[in-house]
């Protein structure tokens, strides 16, 4: 009987047969199994050889790079895909039967289901939980922090504490436990057939492997290879602002042969787990390929300068290394020198190399003078010994002018784009070509050590760089002044810096203004982040008021700190100790004094403020000054508290005088170093100290990358603002130094006396100061202002 509904006969036949829409059935999975490789084998082999280990380890070995969240269920369900796809593969050519074989019991029967449990109430919400590694993506952006701010088991402790996972579970009532199982012989079930041998399976697991695993190529997908969350987060790579996404193997192993062992730093939300898991599977597949990773690469600066000053320890040779590692060939050291003169000299020497070594002894209590000093004079040494193959006692007014032209244009090989460890392998003396007023500078310190040479040691006849100093000229201030912030930019900062702060600092009630300083009724929302923020808000602060260096943020100590009477007033004033070993004073205002009692507040509660068996010694301007890094014995009484800056703040107990503390501290300990022990091997060093010194000084790089984060939040939501690109584009220049100019510019703006601006700042001429008066500019500007525009629209005629 027919269906009255269905068509007639003839219409079927006339009618065309309508195609699905979307792929056809099974295309999915084969483009999938198309992209098995011989780490899917590898990981699925190692459950057949060690079956009763957690499926973690062989995951970690094998597939962790590809990316997704740390969890037994993750890798059971990408065993499960694995294991489909390659029964899938097979069947597809033929091999069902070895898959068979080779797959038999990789995973484990379900186990029987459990009995329902109560629904829940329609009207109870159900709460949503994030995997680990999504929380802690948006925890680090929300802290404005790196994944790596703290290990991956203080990261899981969180997370559990934050979604209750942690806690034991709840009793269940007797009547919703589940009933006992039934014993095997009751089941009904036949019992599992035997597995073949171990030694079969891996047979037939080799074979679907030869046949069924695709070889690499440098044009692969990334997408072929990792999860796709990651691969989208490679394609969204960025360096200084400019997109680079990374797409194929290809543009994987060039970017991180670019950008060396910390090339994750520019892919969003990766981090150094991740990244590091990432070398390891590109180091062997770039090997492959062809294409190895560079050992700068592969692992970390620290470890590549461990392992070669290991084996060069004690050794020298001749090449681009530097001054203390070069072996000079004796036709090039300067004992026959054209120049020497005859006869001991009274500084002792008989080399070339000896007597820089001994004039730059001279600044050995001046750390960062000795430093920019023997990096301008070991590149000029090893041009001489390495271009022009002489001595420098040999050199000429000529040869001097060559070196002119050489370090305003430097070779290729000669320039280091990347930091890179002093005595590395990649390590060059240049970091590209030297500007105008650099190549006078470098010039004019050749030509002191040369006259010191000529005048004061008797070691040489002349000095040829004389000449060519005089012929260098720099035009324009020394000082670039509008490097600076306008007013309406600073503003803008401060507006930033209160939403930020808004968001994480003291709670209090919508009626009242929000305290910068937390309290028993206004806890911090976010005490970490809070502390970071204020700690921001206060080298803003001293940077505006007080024009400090970045160096004088952490190495002037609260000692400095006193109360003095003015005229009758009392103030707060902070003695600095700035460059050339001058002393000078600035004026600390009460808000601000009370910012630098908070931060270290701030530094107790993170346990950052004393660490009596540190010893390092923080850099600073002068040596002299560096505190001592002998063990501290406690003071014979106890400092009189009306004398100290934060009386009856808490510190600890061993901490001998709380006044050596740094102006800004660090807020959280450094990472413990790596050293090499006895057999070589890379190792934690547990003596390492975490800080720059025993008194939580914070490393003045520390400090400028810290500010730079906060400017580039600046930078980042400028546009969302109003501001002009124009501010954006500062913002992303912005440094610490930035606030000294502006400290001048405002202060000499609101009528500061220039002399006082002058002893603020710590510049050893008014000459200086002046150049931010710009009192030709401004005379400039206000009598051409005066100037009739003849013929232009609405001018006067």
């Amino acid at each position: 009987m027919l269906d009255p509904s269905s068509e007639p006969p003839g219409d079927a036949s006339d009618a065309p047969a309508k195609r699905k829409r979307g792929r056809p059935a099974g295309v999915k999975m084969r483009i999938a199994a198309d992209q098995l490789r011989h780490h899917h084998f590898s990981f699925v082999r190692e459950i057949i050889e060690l079956p009763d280990q957690p499926l973690k380890k062989p995951w970690e070995r094998y597939l962790a790079f590809e990316g997704g969240p740390s969890d037994e269920r993750h890798y059971a369900a990408r065993l499960r895909e694995l294991v489909k796809l390659m029964r899938f593969a097979a069947t597809e050519r033929g091999l069902a039967a070895r898959a068979d074989v080779a797959l038999a019991g990789v995973i484990p029967p379900s186990p029987p289901p459990s009995p329902a449990l109560p629904k829940p109430s329609a009207a109870a919400p159900v709460r949503t939980i994030p995997d680990l590694d999504e929380w802690v993506g948006q925890r680090c952006e929300a802290l404005g922090i790196d994944v790596d701010f703290q290990t991956q088991a203080e990261w899981l402790a969180e997370y559990e504490e934050e979604f209750g996972l942690n806690a034991p579970p709840v009793p269940m009532p007797a009547t919703a436990l589940p009933s006992p199982s039934p014993a095997p012989a009751s089941s009904g079930r036949a019992p599992s057939p035997a597995l073949p041998k171990r030694q079969d399976r891996l047979a037939a697991l080799n074979e679907l492997a030869h046949a069924l695993a695709k070889p690499p190529a440098l044009s692969d997908p990334l997408s072929a290879w990792l999860s796709e969350d990651l691969a989208r987060r490679l394609a969204g790579t960025e360096v200084d602002g400019r997109r680079l996404p990374l797409l194929t193997l290809d543009n994987l192993i060039t970017f991180v042969n670019l950008y060396h062992y910390r090339w994750w730093e520019h892919v969003p939300r990766l981090g150094q787990e991740r990244g590091d898991r990432l070398t390891a599977w590109l180091a062997p597949l770039s090997d492959a390929l062809g294409r190895p990773l560079k050992e700068v690469a592969r692992r970390p600066q620290h470890e590549i300068r461990l392992a070669r000053e290991r084996a060069l320890r004690g050794s020298k040779r001749y090449g681009m290394v530097p001054l203390d590692q070069l072996a000079v060939p004796p036709d090039l050291s300067g004992r026959d020198g054209t120049f020497r003169l005859p006869g001991v000299n009274v500084w002792g020497v008989d080399t070339d190399l000896d007597a820089i070594f001994n004039w730059m002894a001279r600044y050995a209590t001046s750390p960062r003078t000795s430093a920019s000093y023997g990096s301008i004079v070991e590149r000029f040494y090893l041009w001489a010994v390495l271009v022009k193959r002489k001595p420098m006692s040999s050199l000429t007014e000529g040869d001097m002018r060559d070196y002119r032209d050489f370090i305003t244009r430097p070779p290729a090989d000669w320039v280091q784009e990347r930091f890179v460890m002093r005595g590395g392998p990649d390590w060059r003396p240049f970091r590209g070509p030297l500007s105008p007023a650099s190549r006078k500078r470098n010039f004019i310190v050749i030509s002191m050590m040369l006259s010191a040479m000529v005048e004061k040691a008797g070691y040489l006849k002349g000095n040829a760089a004389e000449g060519v100093l005089r012929s260098l000229t720099v035009r324009g201030p020394a000082i670039n002044i509008d490097r600076t912030f306008t007013d309406a930019q600073w503003a803008y900062v401060m507006r930033r810096w209160d939403e930020e702060y808004a968001s994480c600092g003291p709670r209090h009630a919508d009626d009242e203004e929000q305290p910068f300083c937390p309290d028993d009724g206004h806890p911090d929302q976010e005490f970490t982040r809070a502390a970071l923020l204020r700690r921001t808000r206060l080298v803003l602060e001293l940077g505006a008021t007080t024009g400090l260096r970045l160096s004088e943020f952490p190495t002037t100590r609260l000692k400095s700190i006193a109360r003095q009477v003015v005229d009758g007033e009392e103030v707060w004033l902070m003695t600095v100790l700035g460059k050339g070993n001058k002393l000078r004073e600035v004026l600390l205002f009460d808000d601000v004094r009370e910012m630098v009692e908070q931060h270290h507040r701030d530094m107790d509660m993170m346990g950052t403020a004393f660490d009596p068996s540190n010893t390092r010694k923080l850099r600073t301007l002068h040596e002299d000054d560096a505190l001592s890094s002998e063990p501290v014995a406690p003071p014979a009484a106890e400092p009189d508290p009306s004398a100290l800056l934060l009386p009856g703040a808490p510190r600890a107990a061993d901490d001998p005088d709380w006044t050596l503390r740094p102006l800004i501290g660090a807020l959280r300990k450094a990472g413990r170093r790596w050293k090499l022990d006895a057999n070589g091997v890379k190792v934690i060093d547990e003596e390492s100290p975490r800080n720059a010194d025993r008194y939580g000084s914070i490393d003045p790089s520390g400090l400028y990358k810290s500010l730079k984060r906060f400017f580039e939040l600046c930078k980042k939501d400028a546009a969302e603002h109003g501001l002009p690109t124009e501010d954006a584009k500062a913002f992303a220049s912005a440094s610490t130094h930035w606030m000294r100019h502006f400290f001048a510019n405002t202060a000499l703006a609101d009528g500061v006396a220039a002399e006082a601006v002058k002893d603020a700042m710590g510049h050893k001429s008014l000459n200086t100061t002046s150049i931010y008066l710009r009192t030709e500019r401004r005379r400039m500007v206000e009598q051409l202002g005066k100037l009739k525009r003849r013929g232009a629209p609405g001018g006067a005629g």
